[in-house]
């Protein structure tokens, strides 16, 4: 418990909560539970409410009780079908705005590499992850505006995958990937309410893996 309550502090620091109460609040639970859990007053706390404040720090609960966040460990672990598979916790920097969807375009602000206008903290195992706001409405419910996209240029995608493609003339947009054929990407719309459809191999300049949408609570400056 000792490692424990050391990283829910360091933790907090991070990210700016600055009481017991305010976690209680973000993490739905029971400000007396919270309170009991880091005075020590529970010894074997039940592993929801492990899961629940690990959830809410995109972190895995082994991370939260056994490893020193605030030692400087750069890796945690993500639970998967598999397992446990060790990735990085990332600053993912932000690089631009996007409105998603037919007829939108990404603000591309150049940034520096490593750089962008704030970050988020997101797992990754791929070094050049960056990450878009999304204004507009167009891809509600799936990803509302103010929330992000975060994408991995790196990592492979297959069928079924979230993809971000631009086009030649700049228009951008988060599809599903189905597959390649004959000189054409086949994609389906987010929205299932629209037909499946098709894109030129020579249309497309970017076609990359989308790991995630992430909450505009994440965003740091």
């Amino acid at each position: 418990m000792e490692i424990f309550n050391s990283n829910i502090k360091y933790l907090m620091e991070r990210d700016e909560i600055s009481s017991v109460t305010e976690l209680a609040k973000k993490v739905n639970l029971q400000q007396s539970t919270l309170h009991r859990l880091l005075t020590g007053e529970v010894k074997d706390p039940k592993y929801t409410t492990l899961k629940s404040l690990a959830d809410y720090f995109h972190i895995s609960t082994l991370d939260l009780t056994e490893h020193s966040l605030e030692a400087g460990q750069s890796q945690v672990s993500i639970e998967n079908a598999a397992g446990f598979q060790a990735v990085t916790l990332h600053k993912v920097p932000v690089l631009g705005n996007t409105q998603l969807g037919h007829g939108g375009y990404w603000s591309d602000m150049q940034y520096p590499v490593g750089n962008g206008d704030g970050f988020l903290r997101w797992p990754s195992g791929d070094h050049e992850v960056y990450a878009l706001k999304c204004v507009g409405d167009s891809m509600m419910p799936r990803i509302k505006e103010g929330e992000f996209v975060i994408v991995e240029p790196n990592q492979s995608f297959h069928p079924g995958d979230e993809v971000l493609v631009v086009t030649n003339n700049g228009e951008v947009m988060v599809k599903t990937y189905l597959f390649k054929r004959d000189g054409f990407y086949h994609l389906l719309p987010v929205n299932e309410d629209h037909a499946p459809i098709r894109i030129a191999v020579q249309d497309v300049t970017k076609m990359q893996y989308v790991a995630g949408i992430a909450k505009s609570s994440l965003w740091h400056p």
